[in-house]
């Protein structure tokens, strides 16, 4: 599964993509724990991501299905 990255995610990671090896009955959550397992700088930041599958917002008991790219965003601030 191809893992997207944007703002303080990518320049943690130094990288906007990478590739993750998740089965198909895994859940966001699981998704997550393998990205943080494969990329531990990412991992404080983990936790208030908002994740998506394509256009779609999801939750962490989620499926991903045969979804092939999750996106994580990271959390927004401004005044």
């Amino acid at each position: 599964m191809r893992i997207e990255l944007y703002g303080v995610l990518s320049e943690v990671a130094d990288t906007s993509a990478f590739d993750v090896a998740v089965p198909v009955d895994a859940t966001v959550a699981d998704v997550l724990a393998t990205v943080g397992a494969e990329r531990p700088e990412l991992t404080p930041h983990l936790e208030r991501v908002a994740v998506a599958i394509g256009d779609r917002l999801v939750h962490s008991t989620d499926s991903v299905g045969n979804a092939s790219e999750l996106v994580l965003l990271p959390p927004v601030s401004g005044g």
